[in-house]
């Protein structure tokens, strides 16, 4: 009796943290042709804002100082299902370039959809995060 009043509070203790873990996304980010400018990715948590540009769970501009790959990894993402985008400012202005409608610089998302003619259902992109480090690699392409 006296061992469950020691391990009761023990085993309460590890269950409630495991239920409030925070895990990584590691995105590794392929198809870099250049080591300048600046990759902006966006993690979503959900459709309702998925490629808004203030919807995002979480948000990052980091510099490009690798090619032909690049690793950015997303810290604390609780569990649950996420899609990310991104593209590869090359020129730094800190927007995607287009020519008309068409994109100028390189973008991908999460799962590698074929995104040409519209951009991807958050459903096509989605992944679940479960516990420790989920990786993701994305290719990046032009237009």
């Amino acid at each position: 009796m006296r061992i469950l009043k020691v391990l009761l509070p023990i085993l309460f203790l590890s269950l409630s943290f495991s239920a409030f873990s925070q895990s990584e996304v590691r995105v590794i980010i392929k198809g870099i042709t250049e080591a300048k400018g600046k990759i902006e990715v966006g993690l979503y948590d959900g459709p309702k804002y998925w490629l808004e540009e203030t919807g995002q769970f979480a948000f990052d501009i980091i510099d490009c100082t690798s090619a032909p790959e690049q690793v950015y990894v997303f810290k604390n993402v609780p569990k649950g299902t996420y899609a990310f985008s991104l593209y590869h400012d090359i020129n730094g202005n800190n927007e995607m370039d287009f020519r008309t409608w068409i994109p100028k610089e390189p973008f991908g998302f999460s799962n590698n959809p074929k995104a040409k003619w519209s951009k991807p259902k958050f459903e096509t992109c989605s992944f679940e995060v479960g516990d420790g480090v989920k990786t993701i690699v994305v290719d990046l392409h032009f237009w």
